[in-house]
């Protein structure tokens, strides 16, 4: 018994090694009590401003599409057509002098709102700060385009990224980046890269920022309520409606439409980025640790008291999300 100890401390240290070398990374050391002041503040201004429309009324979705005035940015990015499934697909594209590497990014608005525009200035920021050229994808919206119309032209601007990175951009070095809806579609078109293109290889990283990688509602996401910021409960159930007409339990939980329930092996390092006051956290939540226990890296980003859609407000807390993640960027390029 006496001469198997010496080798079971052993196994014992290693067991120690390799669980730490894979553990997750995370902020959580991180004080973040100087912006809460202006996180209240901000909340308080947002809790004020109720949703007064319907998104099952054309004049509801319409005010829901063209309630956030874009602001112009300089310089411009340049707009590509590239051919998809149904037709031609624009790409918003900025490339700044050094690129480093190339991210696929991908807009939020519940599958049914936003355009590629609307991350404009925060595309514009990433490519700036990290030289990385952005490729931000004007995917087709529900309900005129029903679901899953907007998983294949991110599918297919996936394709032609990894075809083409290396002539239009210098680099084979491919990131992908979404919020909200977008981190959802993000998921699943990094799990279509590796399934399908076989070509997992050239991804360097995967941003998620508050993302619903489980279409059948985790139990936060479930507990929203009509007085919850930014995504109310009125909100999340009639996206629903509008988006996902009578479907089941079984076809919101498909992996191929819900990634939570994914094989995730094999994947590359992702970043997660949460508030604790948004009802999606759940989801950050159990789709990081999916993640971190199928054997891939990752790195869980919570902010406190922080809603959905936080790091776009002018906030000290938005800009410390932000900058973590082109911190985070910046140094997978290096690797």
């Amino acid at each position: 018994m006496r001469k198997n100890l010496p080798i079971a401390g052993i196994l014992i240290l290693l067991i120690i090694a390799v669980s730490r070398a894979s553990a997750q990374q995370s902020n959580s050391n991180e004080d973040y009590s100087a912006y809460l002041p202006q996180v209240r503040a901000t909340n308080s201004y947002l809790a004020q401003i109720p949703q007064r429309f319907s998104l099952l009324t054309k004049e509801g979705l319409a005010a829901a599409r063209n309630g956030m005035p874009l602001a112009p940015v300089t310089p411009a990015p340049a707009v590509k057509n590239i051919p998809g499934r149904s037709g031609s697909i624009a790409i918003r594209i900025f490339k700044p002098d050094t690129i480093r590497a190339v991210l696929m990014s991908i807009h939020g608005g519940g599958w049914s709102a936003g355009t590629a525009a609307s991350d404009d200035v925060f595309n514009l920021n990433l490519s700036k700060t990290c030289k990385i050229a952005v490729v931000s994808v004007d995917y087709r919206l529900a309900p005129e385009n029903p679901f899953p119309a907007c998983i294949d032209d991110c599918k297919a601007v996936a394709k032609w990224l990894i075809n083409n990175a290396t002539k239009e951009f210098g680099t084979d070095k491919i990131f992908i980046s979404g919020a909200s809806a977008g981190a959802h579609l993000s998921a699943l078109v990094t799990l279509y890269i590796r399934d399908s293109l076989q070509a997992i290889n050239k991804i360097k990283g995967i941003n998620l920022i508050y993302g619903c990688f489980d279409l059948s509602r985790t139990p936060s996401n479930r507990m929203a309520t009509d007085s919850t910021i930014m995504i109310s409960k009125k909100y999340i159930d009639e996206t629903y409606k509008l988006v996902f007409p009578g479907w089941t339990k079984d076809q919101l939980q498909n992996p191929q439409y819900s990634p939570l329930y994914a094989d995730l092996k094999n994947l590359p390092p992702a970043l997660f980025t949460i508030g604790t006051a948004d009802p999606l956290i759940d989801d950050t939540y159990f789709m990081e640790a999916r993640w971190r226990l199928a054997g891939n890296k990752t790195y869980l980003a919570t902010y406190p008291e922080s809603s959905h859609g936080f790091n776009y407000f002018p906030t000290g807390m938005a800009l410390a999300a932000n900058k973590k993640m082109c911190d985070w960027i910046i140094a997978l390029c290096d690797k």
